[in-house]
């Protein structure tokens, strides 16, 4: 959702901070309304982020409030939890080109898992994932970098050769 947010401006930092499950799952197709206005893309986004938060915030305080009242059994629903993580992650492996970010998701937890245990793995396999990805992105900038100025620098000298 970085690219998809890379030119939403003053939304961007809360666009981000918004992002669920539904919010992903309504705006990963992207804004292709019959007739609409590509200028209010970013519009779209926002609401759809902001509607869901405040459904998010107002269903939590509604469960919470319900939970100290209503007794409820939860055993068993640890596995709903699971099935929505797999089913996330099976959609990006189908509809990515590369399956890096899957794949250093994977790896990360379980190498977290085995190192600080079930209890204490989440936090530092977040930590592992964000610095391997954030190390792939600066590298593919520099190796982007370095074919573009390579390029440039074909072209001037090409130039310089037809003259």
């Amino acid at each position: 959702m970085l690219e998809r947010y890379k030119k939403a401006g003053p939304r961007k930092p809360y666009l981000i901070f918004a992002l669920t499950d539904e919010t992903y799952s309504l705006v990963c197709n992207g804004y292709n309304f019959p007739n609409a206005d590509p200028a209010h893309e970013y519009d779209y986004y926002f609401f759809v982020s902001l509607f869901d938060h405040c459904w998010w915030v107002t269903g939590s305080v509604i469960g919470s409030v319900l939970g100290e009242l209503l007794p409820f059994n939860i055993v068993g629903i640890d596995f709903a939890l699971t099935a929505l993580f797999v089913t996330v992650f099976c959609d990006q492996w189908i509809h990515s080109d590369s399956h890096f970010y899957a794949v250093t998701g994977v790896l990360a937890s379980v190498l977290c898992l085995l190192v600080f245990g079930a209890d204490n793995f989440l936090i530092p396999a977040m930590i592992l994932i964000f610095v391997v990805i954030s190390v792939y992105k600066l590298m593919q900038k520099k190796i982007m970098g370095t074919a573009e100025a390579a390029r440039v620098a074909g072209d001037s000298d090409s130039e310089g050769a037809d003259v």
